[in-house]
């Protein structure tokens, strides 16, 4: 008696498998770019809010010391002697007190006067 030992898989089963992964990446990849491009933006968030509580304990430092709440003026304290350091993916200009995202070339810009960054 002959036995038909086939292992292995036919073409078919081969064919599904890869429609079904076809599927799968097709709904997987666009969600992955969903969410990066939503990284992104919390991170540009994140770094501002960052940016933002800096410049409120400068100003409650001075009040401390001083008796009045002020924040760093142009040209005698600016942004870089409140930012430790630059996060990554910014570049910091000092001489107009701008924070830039590279990602998407966004621009912060300080205002020495009223303390704000926007």
């Amino acid at each position: 008696m002959k036995t038909n030992n086939n292992k292995g898989f036919t073409l078919i089963e081969l064919i599904m498998v890869i429609v079904i992964l076809g599927i799968l990446s097709a709904v997987a990849v666009p969600k992955f770019f969903a969410i990066s491009g939503e990284a992104h933006a919390k991170n540009k968030e994140a770094v501002i809010g960052n940016v933002r509580s800096g410049l409120q304990l400068y100003a409650a430092n001075q009040l401390v010391k001083y008796g009045s709440r002020a924040f760093p003026l142009g040209g005698t304290t600016v942004l870089d002697s409140i930012l430790d350091e630059i996060p990554e993916g910014w570049t910091y200009d000092s001489a107009d007190s701008t924070l830039t995202y590279d990602a998407d070339a966004t621009v912060y810009q300080y205002n020495g006067a009223a303390g704000t960054i926007q």
